[in-house]
């Protein structure tokens, strides 16, 4: 005689329906998306341990104390002058959709952020090159293409932000775990030639140049670009310049704060550089991109799923702390949980993850670095909702 009571293989997915059904009814439409974006986390994650073996393993501590300085520069510049304004693209962009005005936006948030990151991309390198030449950490040749490295690191995040705000995770997930993966399986490859920061740039150059390329080549959308709209229509007779004051307004708080989170998260580098040398750089550096990278990707994809609740509600007029709540929360779980785990197994980790020649010191760097970046979590989320 049948039962009326469910059977046990059926009772997991009637709960998830049940707690789907808790959701506001815009959130149960992105839940595929939360998804996607968790996957493509756990990918960024697996090529973050993956990449930080490789590297430790291929290259001596000096050769990736000077390529993490020259990543601190590069960070810099693109932390300051470049991210915010890619922050006011996503933000444009949801203004854009409402008022029908997608072509425009593209015309000036995109053709307009390429010639701002060419020249900020010359800057650099003409300035980094006369420096120097009365000696230092690096030659002219390895500036230039750290310059390289800069223009194409900011031509793929706005890519990938622009697919994250228009809610496509899945575009946005392939473009980071793309990066993630093949950027230290190429500059292990290139050790094969020689352990040359001239080569391991040149390899990372290289990635960022081929994902850009696959992404430009097979996302071209009808209206002529890869993240036009579908409106259509006459290109806007009025100038680039339009757009400036109110992306300038957005943008310089932060520029400020870009140049603040630098001095707290990468400035230490280049103090460990001067009082010491490229190798107690490069032992420093490869503990603290383990620690922090679970935490860096944990925020990005609370982030990334949350970037078209938060602008959307700001393009709308509405509130945007009310949609952070969650996001507050999530972080603040996955935070205290990843530093208990450092914490606990930091000598584990060290273990199975860096060569031998970088594990000294690591145990108590990865605990501290962990506690840090999970308070830096926490700091992400109200950054989020002053600026949506």
């Amino acid at each position: 005689m049948a039962s009326g009571r469910p059977s046990s293989s059926a009772r997991p997915a009637s709960l998830a329906r049940r707690a789907a059904e808790l959701l506001p009814p815009s959130w149960r439409r992105h839940a595929p998306n939360a998804a996607v974006v968790a996957g493509g986390r756990v990918l960024n994650v697996a090529g973050t341990v993956v990449g930080v073996r490789l590297l430790t393993e291929f290259l001596p501590p000096e050769t990736f104390g000077r390529y993490k300085l020259a990543l601190a520069g590069v960070s810099l510049i693109g932390g300051v002058l470049v991210r915010p304004f890619i922050q006011y693209a996503m933000r444009a962009w949801h203004d854009a959709a409402i008022g029908g005005s997608l072509q425009r936006f593209r015309m000036i948030y995109g053709r307009s952020f390429g010639f701002y990151v060419g020249a900020v991309s010359l800057a650099a390198a003409l300035a980094g090159a006369a420096a120097a030449r009365g000696g230092g950490w690096w030659a002219p040749p390895e500036l230039v293409l750290a310059a390289v490295v800069l223009a194409l690191q900011a031509a793929v995040e706005y890519d990938q932000s622009l697919c994250a705000t228009r809610g496509r995770q899945r575009d946005a997930v392939l473009i980071g775990a793309a990066t993630c993966w093949l950027i230290p399986v190429a500059i292990a490859v290139s050790v094969a030639a020689g352990e040359s920061l001239l080569l391991v740039l040149a390899a990372h150059a290289g990635i960022l140049a081929l994902v850009l390329a696959v992404r430009r080549l097979r996302h071209r959308e009808p209206d002529g670009g890869p993240d036009g709209g579908p409106d259509g229509g006459p290109e806007p007779a009025e100038s680039a310049a339009a757009g400036a004051g109110p992306a300038w307004a957005f943008a310089w708080p932060l520029m400020i704060a870009g140049c603040l989170g630098w001095l707290v998260h990468e400035s230490d580098r280049f103090i460990l550089g001067y009082y010491h040398d490229s190798r107690a750089v490069g032992l420093y550096a490869a503990a603290y991109g383990l620690a922090s990278a679970p935490f860096l990707v944990a925020a990005g994809a609370i982030s990334q799923f949350m970037y078209p609740f938060v602008f959307g509600a700001s393009a709308r007029g509405g509130g945007t702390v009310q949609v952070s709540r969650p996001m507050l929360a999530a972080t603040l779980l996955v935070g205290a949980a990843g530093a208990c785990l450092f914490w606990l197994a930091g000598d584990w980790i060290a273990y199975l993850v860096l060569a031998e020649r970088y594990r000294a010191a690591a145990p108590e760097l990865l605990a501290w670095i962990a506690v840090g970046y999970a308070c830096f979590g926490v700091a992400t989320c109200f950054d989020m909702a002053a600026h949506g």
